[in-house]
């Protein structure tokens, strides 16, 4: 009996240790949500070992996995049903998918906010973010619109902004069929979403015959791709492994670039992609950690870092270009304006305080709300999952700030 049970007891041991392995995450002290932060992070990580097993199998790549597992674990495919609080309808805007969240107590015609998710422009979907968007609607009572962009890296930029400003005009041409009042439209996104809402804004902003945006609400945005040696980028690395690391942002900017080869995410994760002439020239001066308030501020020097002139040239004209990376544009004066809320243990923490820094500069009205303790999509959990702390904070300065701007 000894014997027959002992392999058993080892086997237990084994699966235990490696369970134990796979479950418990370091989290850096200081973030508030350890538990929502740990188990985010867990549920990233497995699906990452499940997708990076599949791609070494030829099974399927990589982001063709995760987007699987997403939709298995968050989607059921179809608009939540109509309740007291709010009506839900899916339209075609332009040939661009959009669902549309109607409040029962919106006004006709009724403010909107335009929202596009985040993912890296590689994962999720309207569907998934379907809590948080009705989160968002019932809370302010205002319509949103959720726009269902194409993904990287199958459509590579500028499809995804290209779609999203279409479905963007649309909205400002056929508001009434809509219910929505042309004069108070706004945009808004987070992550990936955060990075189109700042370039369709940049782009609305420069066109002549379509209504002023009432502002933008840019949830912790990727705003550059020029460089991955920020303080936040360089201090929040490891904050919660295996979530939103230099990594995973190497790999999304390369697949929204389209250029996804292990050479190029090696180069954007070493901070090579941009050649030493690059970093001297005044697109660093964008990017400069003196845009950041005195405590995130470095005194480390990366202009003179040595980059691989090679990609650099290859890559240089889509990363300076504004609606790829709106942190690069040159003239921010005109931009609708701006509430941006970054989190303290973020590493695109600095990409959302430099827009917004560079936005005041140029004379742009910018409110900033840095989340302390908190970590990068802290305001996704909602609905089913239990809230980030400061979640519904967040969320009722936004509605604050919304019925200000809206008037």
């Amino acid at each position: 009996m000894y014997c027959c049970s002992l392999p058993f007891l080892v086997g237990v041991a084994v699966a235990f240790a490696g369970l134990s392995y796979v479950m418990y995450i370091p989290i850096r002290e200081g973030i508030v949500d350890t538990y929502q932060a740990r188990t985010g992070a867990t549920v990233s990580r497995i699906m990452g070992i499940v997708a990076s097993a599949a791609e070494c199998l030829g099974i399927a790549k990589h982001h063709t996995v995760m987007r699987l597992l997403s939709n298995l674990a968050m989607s059921d495919n179809k608009p939540p049903p109509d309740t007291d609080e709010m009506k839900v309808e899916d339209y075609i805007f332009d040939e661009v998918p959009v669902r549309l969240y109607r409040p029962t107590k919106a006004k006709n015609p009724s403010p909107s906010v335009i929202y596009l998710h985040g993912s890296g422009w590689t994962l999720l979907s309207v569907d998934i973010y379907d809590d948080v968007v009705s989160e968002f609607a019932v809370r302010s009572g205002y319509i949103f619109i959720s726009i269902e962009y194409p993904l990287a890296p199958e459509n590579p930029f500028p499809i995804p902004f290209e779609a999203c400003l279409k479905a963007a005009l649309h909205v400002f041409t056929h508001a009434e069929t809509y219910g929505v009042d042309p004069q108070k439209i706004a945009i808004a996104g987070d992550s990936a979403g955060g990075n189109l809402a700042a370039a369709v804004a940049l782009k609305l902003s420069e066109l002549k015959d379509v209504p002023k945006l009432s502002f933008q609400w840019l949830i912790y945005p990727a705003t550059q791709a020029f460089s991955f040696k920020t303080p936040s980028y360089i201090a929040n690395d490891d904050a919660v492994p295996y979530a939103l690391q230099i990594e995973s942002m190497a790999q999304y900017w390369c697949n929204y670039l389209g250029n996804n080869t292990s050479t190029m995410t090696k180069a954007f994760r070493t901070n090579n992609h941009t050649s030493r002439k690059l970093k001297q020239s005044i697109y660093a001066s964008y990017v400069d950690s003196k845009l950041l308030p005195t405590k995130y501020q470095s005194s480390e020097n990366t202009r003179s870092d040595y980059g691989d002139d090679e990609i650099s040239n290859q890559i240089e004209k889509v990363i300076l270009n504004p609606y790829f990376a709106p942190l690069m544009a040159p003239d921010l004066s005109a931009v609708a304006p701006a509430f941006v809320v970054t989190a303290e243990f973020d590493v695109l923490r600095d990409d959302g305080l430099m827009y917004a820094q560079r936005m005041k500069d140029a004379g742009v009205d910018v409110v900033v709300y840095n989340s302390l303790g908190s970590i990068h999509g802290y305001l996704l959990w909602v609905g089913s999952m239990p809230k980030y702390a400061d979640t519904d904070h967040t969320i009722d300065m936004f509605v604050k700030y919304a019925k200000k701007q809206f008037k």
